[in-house]
């Protein structure tokens, strides 16, 4: 018995010492940025240390997301997305990586969401933009229904190369994340950016992508989304008129289209919005976290 005992416990050293080994010189280094991560935000994860990748990813809230070759050498980087409405607890990032000679490393780091406190906002609007009727109301949920299956696609290919851009030359009217009420009625909530500008003025494309919607909806008037690949997409809602059509391919900066003031709306302004994976997340947050991200 004792004799069995010890060859049991022989064979479990000599496992948890392999599992050492295969994991031995483990140089892979995790981080992300911002330090604060809250309800809406983007978030930039880095990985370093390690050369002659033959592949890398990272996995977050059950979903893998790709890597790419970053700013400086030897580091990739990724976004993800802390949706609007996240649960304020602790998460888990983990990067699994794999070198020339099939070794596996793996880094996993928590990441605790902290609650991000969003004002409200009082609307009037005529009752016909908010008090529906049967046919309209119909419209509306087939339109959301539309655009759920859109952001729920995937595109493997990474069309966005470096820092995103402001797409509007305007003053900010309205913050992310806004609880509106309208008419005296609690609404859904501010999912993107307001912009008031004039009528006609130019709208450009925050980063590289490819038009995989242009059409006039009820609530959001002539809108115009991009998919700029890896599950992240961008929203130009309200448009006088569009200057692309779906399936063409833009760079950042291009012409997107024009200010206006079409669905629902009372005066001209774009109205800009990010998903990434589905969550929805404040724009700005983007353009902070991607500044200093290569082309």
């Amino acid at each position: 018995m004792r004799l069995c005992l010890q060859r049991i416990f022989f064979v479990l050293v000599l496992l948890v010492s392999a599992g050492e080994a295969a994991y031995a010189g483990n140089n892979l280094r995790v981080e992300y940025l911002p330090r604060v991560v809250k309800q809406g935000t983007v978030c930039l994860i880095r990985a370093s240390g390690l050369t002659s990748l033959k592949s890398i990813y990272g996995e977050f809230q059950g979903k893998r997301f790709s890597m790419a070759l970053g700013a400086h050498d030897g580091t990739y980087e990724s976004l993800i997305g802390i949706d609007m409405n996240a649960r304020p607890t602790a998460y888990e990032i983990k990067v699994v990586a794999t070198d020339s000679g099939s070794k596996v490393y793996s880094r996993t780091l928590p990441l605790r969401v902290e609650k991000a406190h969003f004002g409200v906002e009082s609307l009037s609007l005529p009752s016909s933009m908010v008090d529906l009727d049967a046919k309209t109301l119909e419209r509306v949920n087939q339109e959301a229904k539309r655009l759920q299956a859109l952001f729920q696609t995937f595109r493997n290919e990474r069309l966005w190369r470096g820092a995103f851009i402001c797409p509007v030359e305007g003053e900010l009217s309205s913050v992310f994340g806004l609880s509106r009420m309208m008419n005296g009625q609690r609404r859904s909530p501010h999912t993107g950016v307001d912009f008031n500008a004039t009528e006609g003025t130019p709208v450009w494309a925050c980063n590289s992508g490819l038009v995989v919607l242009f059409d006039q909806l009820f609530f959001s008037g002539k809108s115009v989304i991009l998919d700029h690949g890896w599950g992240l997409y961008s929203m130009y809602f309200h448009l006088s008129e569009a200057l692309v059509s779906e399936g063409d391919r833009v760079s950042r900066g291009a012409m997107v289209g024009r200010v206006g003031s079409t669905g629902r709306s009372t005066e001209p302004h774009l109205h800009w919005a990010i998903r990434i994976r589905g969550a929805r997340v404040d724009p700005f947050s983007l353009l902070e976290l991607t500044e200093g991200l290569r082309e």
